[in-house]
């Protein structure tokens, strides 16, 4: 195969692509995408209920999902720099990983992902805000 570009229409290239779109069907992605990230928003609103770092949940259009982390909900004070970390590790730990920027703490998973898998994470989440609330 000679070297090409990615607008050169290559065969091989339209075929991969081609391929990739058969099995986003065949998998219902779109579908499996857009209920998993409904599962993984109304579990971080019910931590959101169970905890109060939790400022405000953001999500529910999609796979990705963030929470702001407070010190005080009325105030919206961030938390300090440490509790976010904590949540994170303790999450790492127990078969999650979170992605944390400053107060807040993003999820971002596959758009395969598992109604199980979604599950682990919000058990995973669950036990980091534990701890993390002792901090």
């Amino acid at each position: 195969i000679g070297h090409g570009y990615t607008y050169s229409g290559h065969p091989v290239g339209a075929a991969a692509a081609l391929a990739c779109l058969a099995e986003t069907q065949r998998l219902n992605v779109p579908q499996n995408a857009a209920a998993r990230g409904q599962q993984i928003y109304d579990g971080c609103l019910r931590l959101q209920e169970k905890y109060d770092l939790i400022g405000d949940v953001r999500g529910g259009h999609g796979l990705m999902t963030a929470m702001e982390l407070v010190s005080d909900r009325k105030t919206k004070a961030p938390v300090d720099k440490a509790v976010p970390l904590v949540l994170q590790e303790t999450a790492y730990q127990n078969g999650a990983m979170v992605r944390v920027s400053g107060p807040n703490v993003i999820l971002s998973p596959a758009l395969i992902i598992s109604e199980s898998e979604v599950d682990t994470i919000l058990s995973a989440l669950d036990k980091g805000f534990a701890k993390a609330s002792e901090s």
